[in-house]
């Protein structure tokens, strides 16, 4: 134990020893001596620099010269100054025209409390190297040596620092400051100056001193795109040579959407940069900044810092309709709108329908949207290139991961939601518990591995858990935005090096957290957006040798945690799409990238299911879709499945094509590329039937003038639809509802379907038209009729469907409402039962025990006046020679709102039977019940 203490035993060293549950625990602090001579030759003045920085309220800074190498080791540290409220003061020479351009461009960009100042020597000197600390209240600590602001001082060089923190010692670096900024030659560092002082140095050669400094140091390395990223950016140089002006890029959280951005725009001058956030929006200042060291940026808040090549500008404020008005639309050649899925918002529109940029470029991690809007309608209707999660994992760019879903036991119906969100007090209050922290570390025993990040609810839960953690022996520290946070970069460096176990954040790290060492991502709050727990995964799925990363995720009581599964089992809209995901993951048929497992407790997955609205009806349409494609050797038409009485509109999976999806056929990615306008088709608001005949003869003739929609539109509807003639009123409202839409423009007196309109989308949206077109005929759509050969006397066709009214005549009897609306018929040639499983709205006497035992055997009840010895009973228990039993089953009374078919299961054989009135009989099928049927029947 000395022996691994011993690196970390220094002059000041504290150890602090402790024993919370049992836990053995030294702590090793450090006490500033009053002063200390720092060297050279390691590390050691670094990290004192980034110690002070992390603990100080104001730092002021005077260099000689500073370089982009030196300031980038420390731009993450006084970017945390900044953002915590504190102060940034610096004064940097241009002596011998040392510093560098690039290096200047960077201060300027840093945002919050900064004060930039340039020393002019004009031919003299100026060689300070200081540095002035303020903690809260009245300590200080000056630093006063040899180092510049470069790589090379701040780490490898022989320089000599000495710092001072005895009570006063300080004061007279902060009066020579003070000084300082005082001087005439001081002015304030711009963009301007800048300008001016680069196009300097470009006239003329560097002074030879100059250029062995810059010789001497160790510059950035050379930022370049990985594989990804180039095919993407490929792709994006053929779509702009084909003539498009915007397009959408779908890459997964951790695949580097804001790098590609960067390296996209290098052929424009100008560029706007636009997203929800400000976090993201500084993170994209610093990747641009890598790839274009020297340009002008600027940070758009409606009145300073407008100005620059690129502008960065958050939605909220160039959103609005005033500020947008200080633009030309032609200001920018190039514009990124990051987290494209917002886009649909009315903020978005008005940014993107303001500017005409040479090409707008729109990211995302997910093309999903929660409002229903078509994303690529904005986009030119292109799909630049997309590469999801499961790609990403496969190709070898993101670390492959175990999930363990772990039951929450949280009575989350007792916190109050307010609009989209819990209440954070009250589910802080519900949170942050001994019993769910103690909980917490059992999890991350039983399943973690490696250093950890967990994601609460608020700064109070954070810091509760950090404090529970570190009480339990681990290594533990709290990071948000308030006061009292462990320093951000500070904490992830240590976590990434093993210094701490456990890190624990509150809405931040969402975006732009580079620490592969991350093993494992503990999350600890309800999500209601499926992009935050998928950026929450991403912090961690940063790729090394060898790693898997470990994701340990509360289930709780709450529809909300459905987006979550949703979003990690790639499942489509609507409860019954998940539903059938979660059972292909129970049945471990799930598809996952090599190396990725998911598991759920059993009693978290309880939860999901009992929240999953899914019905007895919706396994009954899955069942009757394959035994048709069974039947047919192809799946159904949307017309064929409202036929048979299901609503293409109503599958549970989002919406028709979904289902045929989900179902395992085919659905080409231009039909599910144009999914908003396939729902637009399906929702009961369109006008019918002018509404659907009118974009299916528009997907088919392309740029068609209004003129002559009208006479196509007529042509587009059969005539066995038997709807009525449409009106020139029937046109125009048709016309104008679709105007109203994303999906249809008018351009010079014509209209056009915007997005793709080959062949196959047409074929899609003929589909879903013919379908809407009869159900508007006043007939309404008409049974689907049995489209097998006429079945001879007697012989039903084993697991077809039947309408109650088409049986009889399958034994040569007329059909009278009388005798065939119960549920067992005597005739001529024996008896014929016509079973309902699901007897739910059948009236009270009538709720007999009919269900599987297995997929060959049933147990069926009669009536509740049958006895054995009875003309019937002797006929169920085939005592009677030469009478038959037909059975007859179907799950429900109803399908949609008209009656549902019978499916035909043979002749049972008799097993055995039990009781009078009612009689309780187990058959046993002449064949077994084809897995297509099984879950509609409740088998399993």
């Amino acid at each position: 134990m000395l022996g691994a203490l011993g690196p970390h035993m220094t002059v000041g060293t504290q150890i602090t020893v402790e024993a919370p549950f049992g836990h053995l625990v030294l702590s090793i602090g450090h006490q500033e001596p009053p002063s200390a001579l720092y060297t050279g030759g390691g590390p050691a003045f670094f990290d004192q620099l980034v110690d002070h920085i992390d603990r100080s309220r104001s730092v002021d800074l005077a260099v000689a010269f500073v370089l982009e190498s030196g300031l980038v080791m420390l731009e993450p540290y006084f970017r945390d100054l900044l953002d915590r409220g504190g102060r940034l003061r610096l004064v940097v020479g241009d002596y011998l025209d040392v510093s560098e351009p690039a290096a200047l461009r960077r201060l300027c960009d840093l945002p919050g409390d900064v004060s930039g100042h340039v020393f002019e020597t004009a031919g003299g000197s100026f060689h300070p190297k200081a540095w002035l600390f303020r903690a809260a209240g009245n300590g200080g600590t000056a630093i006063v040596g040899s180092s510049n602001l470069t790589r090379t001082a701040l780490i490898h060089g022989v320089e000599w620092n000495l710092s001072v923190s005895g009570e006063k010692d300080w004061e007279p670096v902060e009066h020579a400051f003070e000084e300082l900024l005082r001087s005439p030659n001081v002015k304030p560092l711009t963009q301007a100056w800048i300008d001016a002082y680069s196009a300097r140095r470009r006239r003329q050669p560097l002074p030879q001193m100059a250029q062995a400094i810059a010789k001497d140091d160790i510059p950035l390395p050379t930022a370049a795109p990985h594989e990804i990223q180039c095919e993407a950016l490929a792709a994006l140089a053929r779509a702009r040579a084909d003539g498009k002006r915007a397009g959408l890029v779908v890459l997964a959280t951790g695949l580097g959407k804001t790098w590609l951005s960067a390296f996209d725009a290098t052929d424009f001058e100008r560029v706007l940069f636009v997203a929800h956030r400000e976090e993201i929006l500084t993170q994209a200042m610093t990747t641009f900044r890598r790839i274009r060291p020297e340009a002008r940026f600027g940070l758009y808040s409606g009145s300073a810092k407008d100005e620059g090549e690129i502008l960065f500008a958050s939605i909220q404020t160039l959103g609005k309709t005033d500020h947008l008005r200080r633009f030309d639309p032609e200001a920018f050649d190039y514009i990124v709108v990051d987290e494209f899925h917002h886009a649909s918002a009315a903020t978005y529109r008005r940014l993107i329908e303001h500017f005409r940029p040479r090409f707008l470029l729109g990211l995302t991690a997910t093309p999903d949207r929660t409002d229903g809007a078509d994303l690529l309608a904005l986009c030119d209707d292109t799909l630049v290139y997309r590469c999801d999660l499961a790609e990403g994992i496969s190709r070898g760019f993101l670390s492959p991961f175990r999930y363990f879903g772990v039951p929450d036991d949280i009575d989350y119906a007792q916190i109050p939601w307010r609009s989209t969100r819990f209440d954070e007090e009250a589910l802080t209050t519900a949170v942050a518990t001994q019993a769910r922290a103690q909980n917490a570390l059992e999890q991350l025993w039983r399943h973690g591995d490696g250093p950890a990040i967990g994601f609460c609810v608020s700064r109070r839960h954070a810091e509760f858990m950090a404090e529970f953690f570190r009480n339990a022996g681990l290594r533990s520290v709290a990071v948000h935005s308030g006061e009292g946070s462990a320093p951000r970069t500070s904490s992830l460096e240590a976590l990434g090096a093993g210094e701490l176990d456990i890190l624990f954040a509150v809405d931040m790290f969402n975006e732009g957290v580079d620490v592969p060492q991350i093993g494992t991502v503990l999350m600890l709050r309800p999500t209601e957006s499926a992009i935050l727990f998928l950026q929450q995964l991403g912090r961690g799925l940063r790729r090394i040798e060898g790693k898997v990363l470990r994701v340990i995720d509360y289930i709780g009581n709450h529809r909300t945690f459905l987006t979550k599964a949703r979003a990690l089992l790639s499942a489509g809209d609507g409860d019954r799409a998940l539903s059938q995901r979660l059972d292909l993951l129970v049945a471990g048929e799930l598809d996952l990238p090599e190396g990725c497992e998911i598991t759920y407790d059993l009693k978290a997955l309880d939860f999901l299911r009992s929240m999953l609205a899914t019905t007895g009806a919706q396994d009954e349409a899955e069942a009757w879709y394959r035994v048709h494609l069974l039947r047919h050797g192809r799946r159904p038409t949307a017309l064929e499945f409202a036929q048979a009485g299901f609503s293409p509109a109503r599958t549970g999976h989002g919406g028709w094509f979904e289902f045929v999806r989900d179902m395992g056929d085919e659905v080409p990615a231009s039909v599910l590329g144009q999914a908003g306008l396939m729902r637009a088709l399906e929702r009961p608001a369109l006008p019918c039937p002018a509404g659907p005949a009118l974009m299916s003869s528009l997907i088919a003739g392309g740029s068609v003038s209004r003129q002559s929609l009208h006479a196509a539109i007529t042509a587009a509807i059969p005539a066995s639809s038997q709807a009525q003639p449409i009106t020139r009123d029937d046109f125009e409202e048709a016309t104008s509802h679709w105007l109203m839409t994303p999906f249809v423009v008018e351009h010079k007196g014509k209209l056009a379907v915007r997005g793709e309109t080959g062949p196959v989308v047409s074929a899609a949206v003929d589909e879903l038209a013919t379908w809407r077109i009869v159900s508007a005929s006043d007939a309404g759509p008409r049974r689907q009729e049995i489209d097998e050969a006429a079945q001879p006397f007697g012989a039903p066709a084993i697991w077809h469907e039947y309408m109650r009214e088409d049986i009889p005549p399958l034994f040569g009897e007329t059909f009278n409402p009388g005798s065939w609306n119960s549920g067992i018929v005597k005739t001529r040639t024996g008896l014929v039962l016509l079973t309902t499983l699901n007897k739910g709205s059948l009236a009270q006497g009538n709720h007999y025990e009919d269900h599987f035992l297995s997929d060959r055997r049933m147990q069926w009840q009669s009536q509740t006046s049958t006895k054995q010895n009875s003309e019937r009973g002797r006929i169920l228990s085939r005592e009677l020679p030469n009478k038959e039993v037909h059975l007859f089953v179907r799950s429900s009374k109803l399908r949609g709102k008209t009656a549902a078919p019978f499916t035909y299961l043979g002749k049972p054989r008799f097993v055995n039977w039990e009781g009078e009135r009612p009689i309780t009989i187990e058959w046993e099928l002449p064949e077994p019940v084809p897995a297509e049927l099984h879950r509609a029947f409740g088998i399993g």
